[in-house]
């Protein structure tokens, strides 16, 4: 063991007789410990929240949608996908896709809506859709069916604002283009559409906004022949931007990916997640203020010792070592309880939570707001390790100025009056 290892940990070993400087060691100990379960804790719930509404998102939305450029309609949609799918082996599945914004109609309830014409067939294979047709509280509503001709697949939140249920007969009023030689002009659809099933797909704006009819109705409600898009399934969701841009770059077509619909949530999520990183590093900042004035009161305490090690040949810099190996000795302490007891209570999160929702009587995690069945987490390594950094660093930066006093005692003034 080195000399200045030994000296440090001999200092934290001994019995001091000022018995406030061993509580503020501990309760420096403790607010290094505070901070690092903190920051695990909520990154590894953020990291989970996001892996699970990347998730839900992927499920919902196609990997790609393919359009033609200049907003045409598609008219050879077999052609299209022909093409695709040889061009990329990465595709797994594809659908056309017309959308059409529309209002719905149920005993005086009015309700506008997105009106998404697929082919059921083809649809179940490329998102959710299928899956996604569950009961919500079990009384309500009924899985019900995929969409036929003349049926349409209402959202949850839909269905209830419109008081609808499966068997229902609802009206859709939509624009339905009518071309004539000379012009184009605009009429208004009015079709009666029988509600063959509600989907929940754990997302506001799908279960809001959205409503599922097949391809002929669709084409009955708008008038187009061809379709609107190509939705895209892949192996991996995250290839798709290396495909988007060998389909742009092959095809007369324009696609987007699934993170691009998406982009400024995402970018939220990120952000929201770097903030709250910030904000809880303050925790072990206020921790390493607290070592810096642990050491403070060392050096003082110690300034006899220090000036007897001096005049036995001790260098300088050898004292500057020694406060500061004793500071990253309780920052290291506190930075492993830390670690180990804010990655155990992260993996069981969801029990204590239970236990403290139980011993105040209150719901923690109202799973039909949030939509899961529990708090998501996921521990990342990656996290971790920063976590783990930042406060070792935040304690080495909080030993140099004491560390820097004790090297600068003068050893005869430090032993004048002993």
């Amino acid at each position: 063991m080195r000399f200045e290892t030994f000296v440090a940990a001999r200092y934290l070993r001994s019995k001091r007789k000022n018995r406030f400087v061993s509580l503020i060691t501990i309760i420096s100990v403790a607010g290094v410990s505070v901070g690092v379960i903190a920051l695990i804790v909520v990154m590894s719930v953020m990291t989970g929240f996001d892996i699970a509404l990347r998730a839900t998102i992927i499920g919902n939305r196609a990997h790609l949608t393919i359009v033609q450029r200049g907003g045409r309609q598609i008219e050879d949609v077999k052609g299209v996908i022909d093409q695709i799918e040889s061009l990329c082996p990465e595709v797994i599945a594809s659908g056309p896709v017309i959308q059409v914004q529309g209002l719905l109609l149920f005993h005086g309830n009015t309700e506008g809506a997105f009106i998404v014409g697929v082919d059921p067939e083809q649809e179940q294979h490329v998102t959710d859709l299928a899956e996604n047709l569950t009961t919500h509280d079990g009384r309500s509503f009924g899985r019900g069916s995929l969409p036929g001709e003349k049926e349409i697949v209402l959202g949850y939140q839909l269905a209830r604002r419109l008081g609808a249920n499966i068997g229902s007969e609802i009206t859709a009023v939509t624009a339905k283009d009518r071309v004539k030689p000379l012009q184009g002009m605009r009429n208004w659809s009015q079709i009666w559409l029988r509600v063959s099933g509600i989907s929940h797909a754990k997302m506001s704006d799908f279960d809001t906004l959205y409503a599922f009819v097949d391809m002929p109705t669709a084409r009955m409600l708008t008038g187009r022949p061809g379709s609107d898009a190509i939705h895209v399934k892949l192996t991996d969701p995250f290839l798709a931007d290396k495909v988007a841009e060998r389909i742009e770059a092959n095809l007369p077509c324009r696609a987007q990916t699934w993170y691009e619909s998406q982009e400024a949530f995402f970018g939220a999520l990120e952000q929201e997640k770097l903030a709250m990183f910030i904000i809880l590093v303050f925790i072990i900042l206020v921790a390493a203020f607290n070592i810096t004035s642990t050491l403070i009161m060392i050096v003082m305490e110690k300034r006899r010792d220090i000036g007897i090690l001096r005049t036995l040949g001790s260098s300088g810099y050898s004292i500057l070592q020694v406060f500061i190996i004793e500071g990253l000795m309780i920052g290291l302490s506190g930075t492993v309880i830390g670690v180990v007891a804010g990655t155990l209570l992260a993996y069981n999160l969801n029990p204590v939570a239970e236990f403290v929702a139980g011993l105040l009587g209150i719901d923690l995690f109202n799973s039909t707001i949030y939509y899961f069945d529990g708090i998501p987490v996921a521990v990342v390594p990656w996290d971790v390790a920063w976590i783990t950094v930042s406060a070792v660093v935040l304690t080495f930066l909080s030993t140099l100025y004491p560390a820097w006093s004790a090297a600068r005692v003068n050893p005869v003034d430090a032993l004048r009056y002993e």
